[in-house]
C-alpha cells in the first residue's frame, strides 16, 4: 500500500540538496543509441491501455561494453489532446518498490491532474522488471526467526554475496537511477519532468534534481526522506512521538475518547510486553500469516517485535486501528 503524501515542496532549493556522493553522477553521460518505441500493453487494475517498453543501458556507464540492463518503462497516456510535453514522473518508495506495480494507485491519485499529461513510470534498476535483485530473507515455516528481525543480518549477508556474484552492486544507486531517468526522458522526447515522489523515492528526486536541474519543471515530495538522515535509525523515536501525539489528540476529542476510552492504557499494555516472563524466549504466542496467502499459524511472538510492530502498524496504517 502506498503511503499518502504528507508534505509538499513547491520548490526545492539546491542548498537543501545535501546529496552525498551525487557528484559522481555523469551529467554528460553517453546515453547510447536510440531506444525502441513503446508498445501497447495492459497493466493490472488499470482500466485503459498503457504503453510499455524497455530501455537498454550499461550497468556501469564507465564500462559500456560490459553487462547491460533492461530498464522497464510504462506510460499512462494523457486522456485528452493536446498532450503537454511535461509528463508526471513517479518515483516510488520502499526502498525496493517497483513504480510500474503502483500504476493503478498512481492513476487514481492523479486522475484529475494528468488529463493532458502522461504519467511516466520507471522501475528503478534492481527492482520490479528492471534487472531485479531479489533474495529470500525470511525462511518459510520459521515464523519465529522471521519475526525476530525485520532484516535478518545473516540472511542479508548471504543475499549480498549471492547478488555480488552476478551484479556490480555499486551501480544500483540513486546516482545511476538519475542517469536512467534522464536516458528515458530524452529517448521518449519529453520536455522537463514534473516529479511526484513518495517516501524513499524522495531521495531519488533530490539526487535527480541535483544532477539534472534543467530537466525538472516541478517536484512534489511526500513523506520526505532527507539525504543526510541514516534510515532507519530514527524510525522508533519518530513513530513513538507520532503515536503519543495521536493518543493525545484522541483524548482531547469527545467522540474519539468515547469510542476508545482506554487508549493510553491499551498502549501501555503493549509496552508492558517488554516485561513478559522469559524475555526473549518466545513465551507468548500469536498468529502469523495473512488470510490472502494461506491459513494463520500459531507462532512464538517475541515481545520487542510485537511492541514495535504494533506501534508501527498503528502509525503507518490507519486501517489497523481498533474499532
Amino acid at each position: 500500500m502506498l503511503n499518502r503524501p504528507v508534505h509538499m515542496l513547491a520548490a526545492l532549493p539546491l542548498s537543501l540538496l545535501l546529496v552525498a556522493g551525487a557528484a559522481a553522477v555523469g551529467k554528460d553521460a553517453a546515453f547510447g543509441a536510440a531506444s525502441p518505441r513503446l508498445g501497447d500493453c495492459r497493466l493490472p487494475d488499470v482500466p485503459t491501455p498503457a504503453r510499455c517498453g524497455a530501455f537498454d543501458v550499461p550497468e556501469n556507464p564507465d564500462r559500456p561494453d560490459g553487462r547491460h540492463l533492461s530498464i522497464a518503462v510504462a506510460v499512462l497516456p494523457a486522456k485528452r489532446m493536446p498532450v503537454r510535453r511535461d509528463p508526471i514522473a513517479f518515483f516510488s518508495g520502499g526502498p525496493g518498490q517497483a513504480a510500474i506495480d503502483s500504476a493503478a494507485d498512481i492513476g487514481l491519485d492523479l486522475a484529475a491532474t494528468f488529463t493532458d499529461r502522461d504519467i511516466l513510470l520507471i522501475d528503478q534498476r534492481g527492482t520490479g522488471r528492471s534487472a531485479p535483485l531479489a533474495c529470500t530473507l525470511h525462511a518459510a515455516g520459521d515464523e519465529a526467526a522471521s519475526l525476530a528481525h525485520f532484516l535478518p543480518p545473516a540472511a542479508v549477508a548471504r543475499c549480498r554475496d549471492e547478488l555480488a556474484a552476478r551484479a556490480d552492486l555499486t551501480q544500483y544507486s540513486f546516482a545511476r537511477f538519475a542517469d536512467d531517468v534522464e536516458h528515458v526522458r530524452r529517448a521518449l522526447g519529453y520536455g522537463r519532468l514534473n516529479l511526484y515522489a513518495l517516501s524513499y523515492g524522495t531521495r531519488a528526486t533530490q539526487v535527480y534534481l541535483h544532477a539534472y536541474p534543467d530537466s525538472v519543471r516541478t517536484a512534489y515530495l511526500g513523506s520526505v526522506v532527507p539525504i543526510d538522515v541514516p534510515i532507519p535509525l530514527p524510525f522508533a523515536r519518530v513513530s513513538q512521538d507520532v503515536l503519543d501525539a495521536t493518543i493525545g489528540a484522541c483524548e482531547s476529542d469527545a467522540r474519539c475518547a468515547a469510542a476508545f476510552p482506554a487508549l493510553r492504557r491499551d498502549e501501555a499494555g503493549v509496552r508492558a510486553a517488554r516485561r513478559w516472563p522469559g524475555r526473549g524466549s518466545g513465551c507468548r504466542y500469536g498468529t502469523a500469516g495473512r488470510a490472502r496467502r494461506g491459513p494463520r499459524r500459531r507462532t512464538p511472538a517475541l515481545h520487542d517485535v510485537f511492541a514495535g510492530r504494533c506501534r508501527r502498524r498503528a502509525v503507518d496504517d490507519p486501517s489497523c486501528a481498533p474499532g
